[in-house]
């Protein structure tokens, strides 16, 4: 039996290994899904243009689309929007600029 400080340390310690497992799941989900990354199609690329999902990072701040897809070895897209806080992913190329635009706009 412990005492009272190292109980503390302890829990503290646990509380360190969850939130640490927390975030590298995450990291090892969006790390996933970033080396299948693959280009948009032509419509799906004028889609999230016209709905204005997009950062302003091109030319002369020109817009490019805050919305990528992810293809896994099924054939399966995954649409992602992300920043360096967050990132969303969504089944459907709808469901990214959803999500793009409720929370992850935010987070720039």
């Amino acid at each position: 039996m412990g005492t009272q400080e190292s109980e503390g340390e302890e829990m503290n310690f646990i509380g360190f290994l969850t939130e640490w497992t927390i975030i590298t799941e995450a990291k090892s989900e969006f790390a996933k899904l970033e080396a299948n990354k693959k280009p948009l199609s032509d419509d799906e690329h004028t889609e999230v243009i016209k709905k204005r999902a997009v950062w302003h990072h091109g030319i002369k701040g020109g817009e490019t689309p805050a919305v990528w897809k992810s293809v896994d070895r099924d054939g399966k897209a995954t649409y992602v929007t992300n920043t360096n806080r967050a990132f969303n992913k969504a089944s459907t190329l709808k469901g990214a600029i959803k999500r793009y635009h409720d929370f992850i706009k935010g987070t720039a």
